[in-house]
């Protein structure tokens, strides 16, 4: 003998299936704005990665430009300056 359940076992479809289609609705809004979100992060990772690489390069040039600079500051002339006092003459 079979018992009688206490609850309605009948599911009616126009009440569940609206709720159903904004659920999915929602899930599909959120990977949307997520695959955005991704992309974007994706990008401002590129173009940071190409701004540190060409700050290094940079920094490179400049390295070499003050060592340049300060080697030729540092050394000694190849020219004989002049000056405007009369020269000594020797001792006889």
């Amino acid at each position: 003998m079979k018992l009688p359940s206490l609850h309605a076992s009948r599911i009616t479809p126009y009440v569940s299936l609206p709720r159903r289609r904004q659920a999915g609705s929602a899930v599909i809004v959120v990977m949307a704005l997520l695959a955005i979100i991704l992309v974007y992060l994706a990008a401002n990772l590129r173009t940071l990665d190409s701004l540190g690489r060409e700050l290094k390069l940079l920094e490179r040039q400049q390295t070499r430009r003050l060592q340049t600079a300060t080697a030729t500051t540092n050394s000694p002339s190849a020219t004989t300056v002049g000056t405007n006092s009369v020269p000594k003459s020797p001792p006889n």
